[in-house]
C-alpha cells in the first residue's frame, strides 16, 4: 500500500475536526469533508491504492450503496423526471462522494484515527461552553428559552450536541484501563453535550438518549458486577431527575400534554397536531405517487395542492414533512423509502457486528458507530436530519472515518501490529 505522511496527517486533521467544528463554525463539518474527499482523489493516481480500494469495496459494498442509491434516485428524479431539485441533492452528495474518502481513510495508520474520539471531546465541551456563554451573555437566536446558534436552529443545534456528548462517553476504550483524566474529561464533554442539547429546548432528539446511554455502557468491565450497575443506575437516575426538575425540561414535557389535550377537544391547531397532520398529508402524497413519490424538493408545492383542493390545513405547507421517513415516502415514494432503509442498514451493520470484537479500538469504533447511525435514525423520526448540509457533511464523514479505524486496526493486527497500547 502507498504510504504519504503528508496527506495522511492532513487527512487525519481533518477528520478529527469535522467533530470540533460542526457546531461552532459555519460550514466547518464541510471544509473538513471536502479536505478528505481531495486528497482521496489525490491517492487514486495510486495503482495499489486502487487495489486495495477494490478489496475494500467487496468487503463493504452495503456500506457503499447505502450512500450511493438515495442520491441516484434523486438524481434521476432531476434529470428524467423533472420533479427533482438540484439544491435538495446537495447535502446527498456528501453522502455519494463519501465512499471514496473511506476507501483512502482505511489507508491511514490506526493511531492517527484514534484520535478522532477527542475530536468528539473537543466537539462536544466546545459547544457546551458556547452555550453556557450565550446563556449568560448573548440574547438567544431563536424563540425565548430555546438555543441555537447563528447558522442553524435549536432543533440540528441540540440533536448534534447530544450526539456529540455521548460520542465521546462512548470513546471510553473497551475492556481498557483509561487514565483519571480521560474519564473526568470525557465525563465532562458529555454533561456539556447534554447541557447545550438541554438549553436548545430540542425535545424530539432527546428520545435517543436511552440508546446512546446503553451504547456507551455497553461491555464495560467495571460494570459486570451488580453492585456497579446499580451504582450507575442510580447516577442516571438522579441525573434523569435533575434536568427533568428545570424549569425548561417542565414547560417542554407540559407542551406535550397541553397539545395532546387540545387534540383530545378538537384543536388540532398544536405543534404536535401540526405534525400529525403533515405526516398524513404525505402519506397521501404517496397514496398518488407510490413509486418514486412527487420529487425531492417538491414536497411544498405538492402540499399546497393538496391545501387548495381543502385535503390538508394550509398551516401544514413546508418544504419539509419533520421526519426523514414520511419525507422520504412523500418525495422519493416506495423506491426512497427503500434507499433510506438502506443507508441505515448499510451504515449500523459493520458497526454492530464488529462491537463484540476483543481489540479494544476496534470494539470503540465500532460503539461509536452504533451510537452515530442509531442516534441518527431516532433523530429522524421527529426531523429531516439529512436535509441540511451540516449534517450530511458530519454524518458521512464521521461514519467513514470509524470504519476506516476498524479497517486500518484490522490491518495493521493482520500484519502483526498486535494488542492497542
Amino acid at each position: 500500500m502507498h504510504k504519504n505522511p503528508l496527506l495522511h496527517m492532513v487527512a487525519a486533521a481533518a477528520a478529527i475536526l469535522s467533530p470540533v467544528l460542526v457546531l461552532t463554525m459555519k460550514g466547518g463539518a464541510g471544509y473538513c469533508y471536502f479536505t478528505v474527499f481531495t486528497l482521496s482523489l489525490v491517492s487514486l493516481s495510486h495503482a495499489d491504492y486502487r487495489q486495495r480500494a477494490a478489496q475494500l469495496y467487496r468487503a463493504h459494498r452495503l456500506f457503499v450503496w447505502g450512500m450511493l442509491t438515495m442520491p441516484c434516485i434523486v438524481l434521476f428524479q432531476i434529470l428524467v423526471l423533472r420533479t427533482g431539485t438540484f439544491p435538495e441533492l446537495d447535502p446527498l452528495l456528501r453522502l455519494a462522494l463519501v465512499p471514496v474518502s473511506f476507501f483512502f481513510l482505511c489507508s491511514l495508520p490506526p493511531r492517527q484515527l484514534r484520535l478522532v474520539q477527542w475530536g468528539f471531546v473537543a466537539g462536544a465541551l466546545a459547544v457546551g461552553l458556547w452555550a453556557a456563554y450565550a446563556r449568560a451573555y448573548i440574547p438567544t437566536w431563536a424563540a425565548p428559552a430555546r438555543l441555537g446558534n447563528s447558522f442553524t436552529n435549536p432543533i440540528p443545534f441540540g440533536d448534534t450536541a447530544l450526539l456529540l456528548g455521548f460520542l465521546a462517553l462512548t470513546s471510553i476504550e473497551r475492556d481498557a484501563r483509561p487514565t483519571v483524566f480521560e474519564v473526568l474529561i470525557k465525563f465532562a464533554a458529555a454533561f456539556a453535550g447534554l447541557y447545550a442539547s438541554y438549553v436548545s429546548g430540542s425535545r424530539g432528539g432527546w428520545i435517543a438518549i436511552p440508546l446512546l446511554v446503553w451504547v456507551a455502557a455497553s461491555r464495560r468491565r467495571w460494570l459486570v458486577s451488580v453492585r456497579a450497575r446499580i451504582a450507575f443506575g442510580c447516577v442516571l437516575v438522579a441525573a434523569a431527575a435533575a434536568f427533568a426538575s428545570t424549569s425548561l425540561v417542565r414547560e417542554r414535557i407540559e407542551a406535550i400534554g397541553s397539545d395532546v389535550q387540545q387534540m383530545n377537544e378538537g384543536n388540532l391547531d398544536t405543534s404536535m397536531g401540526l405534525r400529525l397532520d403533515l405526516w398524513r398529508a404525505s402519506a397521501k402524497l404517496y397514496l398518488h405517487h407510490p413509486l418514486i413519490g412527487v420529487g425531492r424538493g417538491s414536497l411544498e408545492a405538492s402540499l399546497r395542492t393538496l391545501a387548495d383542493k381543502g385535503e390538508a390545513p394550509r398551516a401544514i405547507v413546508n418544504g419539509r414533512a419533520h421526519s426523514e421517513f414520511f419525507s422520504a415516502l412523500a418525495e422519493t415514494g416506495t423506491l426512497g423509502v427503500a434507499a433510506l432503509l438502506l443507508l441505515y442498514i448499510g451504515t449500523i451493520l459493520p458497526f454492530w457486528r464488529a462491537r463484540r470484537s476483543d481489540d479494544p479500538d476496534i470494539a470503540t469504533a465500532a460503539n461509536m458507530g452504533v451510537g452515530l447511525v442509531g442516534g441518527t435514525i431516532l433523530f429522524g423520526l421527529t426531523i429531516d436530519v439529512l436535509t441540511l448540509v451540516m449534517n450530511a457533511a458530519f454524518f458521512a464523514l464521521s461514519a467513514a472515518t470509524l470504519l476506516g479505524w476498524i479497517e486500518a486496526r484490522k490491518r495493521e493486527l493482520a500484519d502483526g501490529g498486535g494488542l492497542a497500547p
